[in-house]
This record gives C-alpha cells, sequence and structure tokens, in this order.
C-alpha cells in the first residue's frame, strides 16, 4: 500500500488478502454463534461504518500512516 496525491494505492494482492480475512472472520463467528455469514458481515460493515464516523481527520490519517508502516515492513 502506498500513498499516491490523496489516494490510497493498494495492491491486488493485499486487497484480496484483506478482503479474505475479513470473511474468514465472518465465517469463524458464525460457526461460533447463531448468526448467519451475511449478518455478522452487515454488523461488522455498519459497526466499521460507526467507528469511522466518530474519528478525528487526525484519528484517521494516524490510522493510515500506521498501517502503510505496517505494510511497508
Amino acid at each position: 500500500m502506498r500513498l499516491q496525491n490523496n489516494q490510497i494505492v493498494m495492491d491486488k494482492e493485499e486487497f484480496l488478502t484483506n478482503s479474505l480475512l475479513a470473511g474468514i472472520a465472518c465465517q469463524l463467528l458464525a460457526q461460533t454463534s447463531q448468526l448467519e455469514i451475511n449478518e455478522w458481515m452487515q454488523y461488522l460493515s455498519d459497526k466499521a461504518d460507526e467507528q469511522y464516523k466518530q474519528m478525528s481527520p487526525k484519528q484517521r490519517e494516524d490510522m493510515i500512516n500506521a498501517y502503510l508502516q505496517i505494510s511497508q515492513q
């Protein structure tokens, strides 16, 4: 992942790995609960959206920068 102007550029492998990670997490949650995988996906999506809206612009930048550092190791 890298910053290019005001855009985040992520290679396909990193994007797919992150997507698979979220899907696997939802599968595991569904296997250990009474909720279906699509319910977990919606719940987690809603929670992420809620947290994003609560973050300040500085918190968002800090999170992006921390992810950038991790992804370049």
